[in-house]
């Protein structure tokens, strides 16, 4: 085992290929200390991580990955979240139920674009597959087994995306609201890859300054799609701002072949000082 951690994983119950307990499995392999699985919206796969990390010797975390109603992409990360709190549990509902009405709408803007594209074609991207627990990655995975795209990247590029033919906003909480519900669940919030936000150092700066003031605690400063700059600038605006740093792989498993679990070096300092703020 190393001193390195793993705070931002996932598993089937959202849009990752790999079930809870092959996270765990595999985070063993890596040499992983630590990890956290951060699905996104539900955390039906806490549970069954956190069993099977506990039997192979892997501090689990318990987390998830809400996605906040910004300009832009906007995901915050909660982190020791207190997985049966039942306030909690019905936030969560309510964006599982959003993202039935999601899939739904995008499904007629497939059909609108003459492209056959079904219910049925989604959610057999995924074992166990629903329209509450599917999302954007099992559409692009639909169109390229369909022959419409080539992979997954040109599905997203020509239409998932924001902008594109296929796309429909989710509803969501604000990011204050976003950071209140990880916060009363016991957790720390933690603003995922803001990198896809903005790179700009004024920009980031106010933002977390805003968001700071809602409760955030702590930046993800080490990534998978970083820069060492971006990565620098993000340590230092949390040495600035007196936030905590964080870091993660984003794993997704098949749907993200790219990106390695563990594959990025994220020390155990920083999940210590999050357990040293929950003491406080």
């Amino acid at each position: 085992m190393t001193d390195s951690v793993d705070l931002h994983i996932h598993s089937n119950a959202s849009d990752g290929s790999c079930t809870p307990s092959e996270i765990a499995e595999e985070a063993r392999r890596a040499g992983l200390s630590a990890a956290a699985l951060t699905d996104h919206d539900p955390v039906a796969g806490v549970e069954e991580f956190s069993k099977k990390c506990l039997e192979i010797g892997v501090e689990p975390i318990a987390g998830v990955e809400i996605s906040a109603k910004y300009k832009c992409e906007m995901h915050i990360l909660g982190l020791f979240v207190d997985v049966k709190n039942s306030e909690f549990l019905d936030k969560l509902s309510k964006l599982e139920h959003a993202r039935y009405d999601r899939n739904k709408a995008m499904l007629e803007k497939f059909a609108e674009l003459g492209m056959d594209i079904t219910e049925a074609d989604i959610i057999s991207q995924k074992s166990g597959g629903t329209l509450e627990n599917t999302g954007r990655s099992h559409m692009a995975a639909a169109l390229v087994s369909k022959g419409y795209t080539r992979d997954n990247q040109e599905a997203f590029d020509k239409y998932l995306i924001k902008g594109k033919p296929a796309y429909v906003p989710r509803i969501t909480y604000s990011p204050k609201e976003s950071i209140e519900i990880i916060k009363a669940a016991g957790g720390i919030a933690v603003l995922a890859h803001p990198v896809y936000i903005t790179e700009d150092e004024d920009e980031l700066r106010a933002l977390l300054t805003e968001l700071k003031s809602y409760g955030l605690d702590g930046v993800e400063s080490i990534y998978s799609d970083y820069t060492e700059e971006f990565s620098r600038l993000c340590l230092r605006l949390c040495d600035e701002l007196k936030l905590l740093p964080s870091g993660g792989s984003d794993f997704h498993g098949a749907n993200r072949p790219s990106v390695e679990l563990g594959g990025v070096k994220v020390p155990y300092e920083f999940l210590q000082r999050m357990k040293d703020l929950r003491k406080v």
